[in-house]
């Protein structure tokens, strides 16, 4: 398999926005918020970057040109039992926010289609890649064989080529928002950064909730910070994210307006589908009653104001409207990238405060308990983390992927014990969002102190100078896979490994 990268990345000005954000942020956040879902850091790679002058020049051929605009996203769902639909990776120029700005799409939307199955279905893909460079896909979320033409990030799609992948959902694959991306080696963070990645739900997440909740209004909103403004990357030298002139797009627009009326109540699909900014949301005057987190409904539904999202994090949430008028759905402000983070999207309470108490429908739990405190463990790891922002090397057990290696062999059906050690200092900023592939996971602690887990995930952030203990079921499948920082930068340039179930 050949991996490479389209050119370098701006030493200084990437460096710099990555250490100064995620510094700043850290001593926003410390350690102590109370769900440790997320911390905010912010970093992109240009597009001035990504894109040699051949690409450039095949953006900009009349046929490019005839549409200047991207598509809508769209929504395709299966039909008797099956989903079958063709995504097409390509290069394509249009306007965000009024600003013209080219991207890496999927059927020429910045957000590609919401693929909607449910548990049972069988899905098939073709992946037509008309980018200059391989790509493939990554099922984020699901669980999944990873062998075949299934959630196999170690097939590599040319220039050109097709490829058509097959998943097969299980029966019992719990519902919940997850999402998809390319994950080719070395080209994974500028392929996402440059916008390659949309929603895929298992349906059914509603069926869970009590009956008068069944038929509620939902809202998709998909996250991530798009566009980059190439004639400021160009002269002042920065990245993106310090320069102040990328966007925070909502399903592929700026502020979106989302409407509500005041006491209704209403399911939210949250997800960060970006390739590692960081966000904290809340909504003033409101409340988030989690009810899935990372794609699975949760055995006790919490309560927050305000919910962390590291890139791949997903929430399903209830939202009973508060309030009457305008409000932002936002984050709280950065010195260093503001104004673009402070909103996310507008929301439109409409109406007066009904009488009604959504306390007495909202449920407190969704599935039964299967807390793995008392699970038999096959095998304790652990995994130390470190950064050299300096070189570009960052390791995990002090090596640097290698797809030729496999570093640890889990037994099918056994449960492990991970403790993920991150020993980057304080003032790195380093914050890593670990993430493992086909299998969820719970947190048994943070720091040392015992974490009260409300369900399974599968995205964790490994706090600077800090540890999680993580136990992992590795059920249903054998084979290949990847777990790594999610800052899809860090593993890229190395903070990944290989596991293999094996029987």
């Amino acid at each position: 398999m050949i991996y490479r990268i389209g050119s370098s990345v701006n030493t200084f000005g990437l460096l710099s926005a990555f250490s100064i954000s995620m510094f700043v942020l850290m001593m926003m956040f410390a350690f102590d918020h109370p769900n440790l879902n997320a911390f905010a850091q912010n970093q992109s790679l240009p597009f001035s970057d990504i894109y040699s002058d051949q690409v450039l020049g095949k953006i900009n051929d009349k046929d490019h040109l005839a549409e200047m605009n991207f598509s809508k996203p769209v929504d395709v769902y299966s039909k008797d039992g099956v989903l079958k639909t063709t995504l097409v990776a390509d290069y394509k120029m249009g306007k965000v926010d009024n600003k013209t700005t080219t991207a890496m799409v999927y059927n020429g939307s910045l957000v590609g289609p919401a693929f909607h199955v449910y548990p049972g279905d069988r899905v098939e893909i073709d992946l037509v890649n008309n980018l200059n460079e391989s790509t493939n896909l990554h099922f984020h979320g699901l669980h999944v064989s990873p062998g075949n033409t299934s959630d196999n990030i170690f097939l590599d799609v040319q220039p050109g080529k097709t490829l058509h992948y097959i998943l097969d959902i299980p029966k019992d694959h719990e519902p919940g928002t997850n999402w998809y991306h390319s994950h080719l080696h070395m080209l994974s963070y500028g392929q996402v950064s440059g916008g390659l990645s949309g929603l895929f739900i298992i349906e059914g997440l509603e069926e869970l909730l009590p009956e008068p909740l069944q038929n509620i209004t939902h809202q998709t909103i998909a996250i991530k910070d798009f566009p980059f403004d190439n004639l400021w990357v160009t002269t002042h030298d920065l990245s993106n994210t310090m320069s102040g002139h990328e966007s925070l797009t909502v399903n592929g627009e700026v502020n979106p307006t989302i409407n509500i009326t005041s006491g209704e109540t209403q399911l939210w699909r949250l997800a960060n589908i970006g390739s590692e900014n960081e966000y904290i949301i809340k909504l003033p005057g409101n409340t988030f009653h989690v009810i899935a987190e990372d794609g699975s409904p949760v055995w006790e539904v919490w309560n927050n104001d305000s919910l962390f999202f590291p890139s791949g994090k997903r929430f399903d949430v209830l939202v009973t409207a508060n309030g009457s008028g305008f409000l932002p759905l936002g984050v709280p402000p950065n010195p260093f990238t503001a104004p673009y983070d402070s909103h996310v999207a507008t929301v439109n309470i409409q109406g007066n405060q009904t009488n009604e108490k959504p306390a007495d429908i909202l449920p407190t739990s969704l599935i039964p308990r299967s807390d793995l405190s008392n699970a038999t463990i096959a095998e304790h790891r652990v995994l130390n983390f470190s950064s050299n922002d300096r070189d570009y090397i960052y390791k995990i057990n002090n090596k640097t992927f290698d797809v030729n290696r496999t570093d640890f062999k889990p037994k099918l059906g056994t449960v492990e014990e991970w403790k993920l050690v991150n020993l980057d200092k304080i003032s790195s900023g380093n914050i890593h969002p670990f993430h493992i592939h086909i299998n969820d996971f719970q947190v048994m602690s943070v720091n040392g102190q015992p974490y009260n887990a409300h369900g399974l995930q599968d995205t964790v952030m490994i706090p600077t100078e800090g540890d999680v203990v993580i136990r992992i079921p590795f059920d249903d499948f054998v084979g290949k896979s990847v777990f790594h920082c999610h800052l899809m930068f860090h593993g890229d340039f190395g903070m990944m490994g290989i596991f293999e179930v094996v029987k």
